[in-house]
């Protein structure tokens, strides 16, 4: 719906003239006073005009629903999340998180950035416009994550950042990966931080820094981060006036942090955000309802929990028109059968009811991408030699640095057992050498190979790989944060070869082999993101892929496969990229074979 006029709002918050719409018989929670009452709201538009105590009688609307005693609360808005980790194009995107009450999102585009630059973020808004899940952007700030250390498909400095912010619904910067370049004053990210300190935008962190490092990193700009795995870390942010995004269930323990918030007297500045969500999880568990239903169940206050999905984000991304239900306010509205299981009934976005009982009342017209987001995936032909590895001349056995995966371990909780599962490191092995080539299989490695995909370099790394897990077959993705080269890791170079020109024919995407056979596979043609199918087919495909990696004995998580993470240089410690092996202590690159 479109806005009324002021003069036609005044009126109708008056009852001088007919709401276009009153919900009546609600028990409305009041974010400000904590309070809950029986209300009925008066919608003109996409505005909220009133919102009446007790009864409605002598109210005229063209239209009414009768609540029948659900809760009234406002629209869910997550201030910290990456459309393309569900897999879906954003009309897909909402057609999946409307009905769960998600009514506005601010996103971090990056990857798609890292592969089609600032197009690739004009495209997202393009494919945001006009939806009934309102999309807002933060401008990318780290594409790539290091520069110098990998080929992204595109790079972005602050003259492209300050561009982007005069774009509409761009409404500041996204997260600030770099936070070693802030507190060393890189004038590269320095540059950028100071287009959003001048534009007066939101500027949103992404640290693992204590003390006086974290002061400093504050100091220059950080309103909030996400990067919170332990609650003491949190605290220290948040006492230093740092906002905590709190993301749940996959990578922190719930229960910590609930127990933690209510240790403290009345605080505030916490705030419920997804992240990353991919489609399986998506489908089966949910979005932002998840945490905040997942924090209710750890023993947080349904209020509480509700305000850090609400008010507080509004507030955070100064979007002052939503986030209260409120005269005047965006007519985003939420009806709940309860509070404690946060069950949706029905979902109003704009003055509409868009869902009910977890459907989307009216089809939501898919937006397609143009051809050229679709053809991102630039390899020239493969052959076997591209996946293995050439042995100097005249060796039998060659000492190999080795990235190491830890070993499974036991009894760790989501979070903690996500990070072991992608904290490497490098180890030395001693490696025989068959027909002039590495024989992984004789210390039981796999062979990792990132090659490049955005048609820039050509460039190819390759590595070994412990602890991985891997009995036989193969795997390739042109998922691979941040700069989403093709990423193959396999047993056998035949399959790694099979799994990689099966990538290139679906345009990116996912696929296991073993055996000669494509065991699973999933589309993402986008960028080699994302799928322009609906939420069901992306998350069974999605579904059909972490089985077979499972089945090759490949170790998995319930947040992301770690395969996704092999080739991002700036988690410690040992990573490839297309460029070859990466110290990320040391910020250089090392020789595989030892010296």
């Amino acid at each position: 719906m479109t806005s009324p006029s002021l003069e036609d709002l005044i009126k109708a918050a008056r009852g001088r003239i007919p709401v276009d719409l009153l919900i009546e018989n609600a028990q409305l929670l009041n974010l400000l006073t904590g309070e809950i009452y029986r209300a009925s709201i008066g919608i003109l538009g996409d505005r909220i005009a009133y919102v009446v105590e007790d009864c409605s009688e002598g109210l005229k609307a063209e239209a009414r629903i009768d609540a029948e005693g659900l809760y009234a609360i406002p629209g869910l808005i997550d201030s910290h999340l990456h459309v393309e980790s569900s897999m879906l194009i954003p009309s897909r995107f909402a057609e999946a998180v409307l009905p769960r009450g998600v009514t506005t999102a601010a996103i971090d585009p990056h990857e798609i950035a890292n592969v089609l630059g600032k197009k690739g973020v004009r495209y997202m808004l393009e494919a945001s416009e006009g939806l009934p899940l309102k999309i807002y952007v933060l401008a990318p700030t780290c594409v790539p994550s290091l520069p110098g250390a990998e080929t992204p498909g595109a790079e972005l400095d602050a003259k492209d950042v300050e561009e982007m912010l005069g774009w509409p619904r761009v409404i500041g910067l996204a997260e600030v990966m770099d936070y070693p370049g802030v507190i060393n004053l890189d004038p590269r990210i320095i540059e950028i931080l100071e287009v959003g300190r001048r534009r007066g935008v939101v500027i949103d962190g992404h640290a693992f820094l204590k003390g006086l490092d974290l002061n400093a990193y504050i100091a220059a700009g950080m309103e909030a981060d996400h990067e919170n795995f332990g609650f003491e870390e949190a605290l220290e942010k948040l006492r230093l006036g740092m906002l905590i995004k709190l993301r749940a269930p996959y990578l922190l323990d719930v229960e910590e942090f609930a127990r933690g918030l209510k240790s403290l007297k009345n605080p505030v500045g916490y705030l419920f955000v997804t992240d990353d969500v991919l489609p399986d999880n998506l489908k089966r568990d949910g979005h932002l309802d998840n945490v905040l239903r997942r924090f209710i169940e750890a023993g947080l206050d349904p209020l509480d929990a509700i305000r850090a999905a609400t008010l507080y984000p509004a507030i955070h991304l100064r979007l002052y028109d939503r986030g209260l239900l409120s005269p005047g306010k965006l007519a985003d509205i939420i009806l709940l059968e309860d509070l404690e299981r946060f069950r949706v009934r029905m979902v109003f976005a704009d003055g509409r009811l868009v869902a009910r009982d977890g459907r989307l009342v009216e089809a939501i017209p898919v937006k397609s991408f143009p051809e050229d987001a679709k053809n991102t995936v630039k390899i020239p032909k493969l052959s076997l030699e591209d996946f293995r590895i050439r042995a100097p001349p005249g060796k039998r056995r060659v000492k190999v640095r080795v990235i190491e995966l830890p070993p499974p371990g036991g009894g760790l909780k989501l979070g903690e057992s996500f990070a072991q599962s992608i904290l490497t490191r490098f180890s030395m092995e001693e490696v025989e050498v068959r027909d002039g080539y590495l024989d992984p299989g004789s210390k039981g490695l796999a062979t990792l190979v990132v090659i490049e995909r955005h048609g820039r370099a050509g460039s190819i790394g390759k590595a070994l790989v412990k602890n991985s897990g891997m009995r036989e077959g193969a795997v390739a993705s042109t998922v691979a944060h941040d700069s989403h080269n093709l990423i193959v890791l396999g047993i056998d170079p035949r399959d790694m070869l099979l799994a990689a020109k099966k990538l290139v024919e679906l345009r990116g995407g996912v696929a296991v082999a073993r055996r000669g056979e494509i065991l699973a596979s999933i589309a993402l043609p986008v960028a080699g993101l994302m799928s322009e199918e609906p939420l069901e087919k992306v998350a069974e495909d999605f579904e059909k892929v972490r089985e077979a990696l499972r089945k090759l004995g490949l170790r998995d998580h319930p947040y992301s496969p770690p395969l996704f993470f092999l080739a991002l240089p700036v988690i410690p410690e040992a990573k490839l990229t297309d460029k070859g092996l990466y110290s990320v202590s040391q910020q250089r690159f090392l020789s595989l074979f030892a010296e």
